[in-house]
């Protein structure tokens, strides 16, 4: 049987932060799909990897952090992300558009406002109509629609129950804490069952709201660049992605080893933990040659809750030398973190993998060839946003999307570049000269910066 292949194709970004209006294109080239960002600080690269965020919280059933409600622009009440999916199983093909509203509520708190899943059939390259399959809008009587769908519940008592608090979670707030604790309605667990349960025309809630779940849960990884403060900072942990097969699919897609102290799994977790450490040696051998990642002390513990457990430190060798994970440089471990993700995008076609600031701390030739690497043959999606410009020299066009200072329109594909020229030389030349379709740069004066630093200097002396 053909797995089920989910890409993300497009994304609609409305009053996010500084971005009152974005639309991203993802490519699917024959090659790799990989989308690099660029622009200047503060000008929406961020926004991308928020929404991502927001997508793993809302396709998991999790809560949306609290600090969303930041993240809804100053000067809008509401903010709105349109994420757009290709599905691709052994039977058809699927186009699938999931949509949220989040909505101001209060001084510091918000709530769902909007949720709506949305597809057609794609039948030997013929479109039909986009439906909604589930719609739900704050306020109206009905807890969602097509009331084709909702009737089937009407008679069930038990199920508009369920299906009531399930709704519920979109609005929630804590009391003692003074923050919204809001999630999805469509996602939840209560409504999921619910919608499982049920046969017929239906059943295409679940099946829909099934593969984007799992798609979620298994295939998205978001690595925000708060992973790298804590790296730099020494803290005693990093994060380490698993490819759970679907024996052990409960779990979370990754772990978290402690670098001061030891670490304690399951036993019946501990070979996909010493086999991620596997995989993610023969990767480093690549990157850099002489260092090597061995689980140390490695001896049987039984663990708190009375089931048979693995103790077990993490530590590097070079040579004959053996070094504590947490003193080698915030690089390598940032490599090490997100190398086993690297993997999964590598070889796994609805594997999507978001990284911020892929260039902080990794050598710029490195970045480069790793970037071309994924370029040619990676099968899933990588999605990055950086400051440095060496990828702008290995990657194609098409790979690339750049931020402007138009909040209306924050990202563009560069216009009148060939793959054949040097598009860091011609990036630079647009921002120099113009010429594209939006503005890409606040522009700078080294005099006026010059002089800026003369008058902040004497800002608190006397005499």
């Amino acid at each position: 049987m053909k797995q089920t292949v989910v890409r993300l194709i497009a994304m609609e970004i409305d009053h996010v932060k500084n971005v009152k209006h974005g639309q991203l294109e993802f490519s699917k080239s024959r090659k790799g799909s990989i989308l690099g960002i660029y622009g200047q600080n503060g000008s929406g690269k961020t926004v991308v990897v928020d929404c991502m965020v927001l997508l793993k919280c809302l396709l998991e059933g999790r809560r949306i952090p609290p600090s969303f409600f930041y993240y809804i622009n100053s000067e809008s009440d509401t903010a709105h992300v349109r994420y757009c999916f290709e599905i691709k199983t052994d039977a058809q093909v699927i186009y699938a558009e999931y949509e949220v509203e989040l909505l101001k509520n209060g001084a510091s708190s918000f709530c769902i406002s909007k949720e709506k899943l949305s597809m057609r059939d794609c039948i030997e390259g013929k479109r039909t109509k986009l439906t909604p399959v589930f719609d739900y809008h704050k306020g109206e009587k009905e807890l969602f629609r097509p009331l084709k769908y909702f009737s089937y519940f009407e008679r069930d008592i038990e199920s508009m129950v369920a299906l009531g608090i399930a709704r519920q979670v979109t609005e929630n707030f804590n009391e003692e804490k003074q923050v919204s604790e809001v999630g999805s309605f469509l996602f939840s667990k209560r409504a999921q069952d619910i919608f499982a349960k049920e046969k017929g025309e239906i059943e295409k809630i679940s099946y829909l709201s099934g593969i984007l779940q799992a798609y979620g849960l298994y295939d998205l990884t978001v690595i925000e660049n708060a992973y790298y403060a804590l790296l730099a900072l020494n803290l005693d942990a990093i994060p380490i992605n698993i490819d759970w097969p679907d024996a052990v699919k409960t779990q979370p897609s990754g772990i978290v080893l402690r670098l001061t102290d030891v670490n304690v799994v399951p036993k019946t977790i501990y070979p996909y933990v010493s086999g991620t450490i596997e995989q993610i040696n023969i990767v480093m051998k690549s990157l850099i040659p002489d260092l090597k990642l061995e689980i140390y002390n490695a001896f049987d513990k039984l663990m708190e809750n009375g089931k048979d457990g693995v103790q077990f430190e993490i530590i590097t060798t070079r040579g004959n030398a053996r070094i504590p994970l947490l003193y080698e440089s915030a690089g390598i471990k940032k490599l090490i973190s997100i190398c086993s993700s690297l993997v999964a995008c590598y070889n796994r076609e609805s594997y999507c993998l978001v990284v911020d600031e892929l260039d902080s701390g990794v050598y710029e030739y490195l970045l480069g060839e790793c970037l071309e690497v994924m370029q040619d043959k990676a099968k899933g999606q990588l999605i990055f946003t950086s400051h440095n410009l060496r990828p702008l020299e290995v990657l194609d066009n098409e790979f690339l999307i750049y931020t402007t200072v138009n909040p209306e329109n924050r990202y563009i594909k560069s216009a009148y570049i060939k793959n054949t020229q040097n598009m860091r030389l011609s990036y630079l030349r647009s921002i120099k000269l113009g010429g594209q379709k939006e503005k890409l740069y606040n522009e700078t004066n080294i005099y006026e910066m010059e002089l800026a630093m003369r008058r902040a200097g004497k800002v608190g002396l006397h005499g």
